[in-house]
């Protein structure tokens, strides 16, 4: 009885942090194929039954936002082509760059193309080399996924798990310098009430940590939950 308190204590706890988590945002560029912009084109993206949509600029250029944190669909229908794009992964307080989305000219073709792809994100964050940002959909398989301070040291470079507690060892810095957020939540330094499953994403950072965070001299390890938590 107990545990079961424990554990529905948690939940509730998370789903009101989740309310006030960081809001995203994606951009990109539209392009014909001859290399040229594709200006004043909407651009929609789909997060279950919402919808947001924007217009490239004059030199191809759009950014959809203010989204709440989850998986998109990317979609443009321009030239005779019906271009999606799925699996852009938002994240609070990021913006995630799409690069150049490459429409191929088919207006001289009866009726619509229509295509639809998988996005790869670009394994390099150019905003900030000193975090390490995992979705979900890299660690559902993963044995450590029942463990999530293991996990999480798993995938960061130089992020060590402390002997004892839930602190991370961050190059050498002392786990108690280190601090956990969830949905914008300060935790500390111990990760407690956070069901394995309910984990959408973290961001590690090991450098270049935002203001909103303070200031530490270890590292902070941010995590988003699963909206239906």
């Amino acid at each position: 009885m107990g545990t079961r308190i424990g554990i529905t204590v948690a939940v509730m706890a998370l789903s009101a942090a989740a309310s006030g988590q960081g809001l995203g945002s994606i951009e990109g560029r539209l392009l014909e194929e001859s290399g040229e912009a594709l200006p004043f084109t909407s651009v929609s993206a789909t997060l279950g039954t919402k919808v947001y949509t924007a217009t490239s600029d004059p030199d191809g250029w759009f950014r959809l936002k203010p989204l709440q944190p989850g998986e998109y669909e990317v979609r443009v229908v321009a030239m005779n082509m019906d271009l999606t794009k799925d699996g852009i992964l938002v994240l609070p307080d990021n913006i995630t760059r799409m690069g150049d989305l490459v429409l191929k000219n088919a207006k001289d073709l009866p009726a619509v193309v229509v295509v639809k792809e998988r996005w790869i994100a670009p394994l390099i964050d150019h905003d900030n080399t000193g975090v390490t940002k995992v979705s979900h959909k890299l660690f559902e398989n993963n044995p450590n996924k029942v463990a999530p301070v293991r996990l999480i040291a798993s995938f960061a470079p130089g992020v060590v798990k402390a002997p004892n507690g839930d602190g991370l060892y961050f190059r050498g810095a002392r786990a108690e310098n280190m601090c956990y957020y969830v949905d914008g939540m300060k935790l500390g330094s111990t990760l407690s009430g956070v069901p394995n499953e309910a984990i959408n994403s973290f961001s590690v950072y090991t450098g270049g940590v935002p203001a909103k965070y303070g200031d530490v001299t270890g590292g902070i390890v941010a995590i988003e939950t699963k909206s239906y938590f």
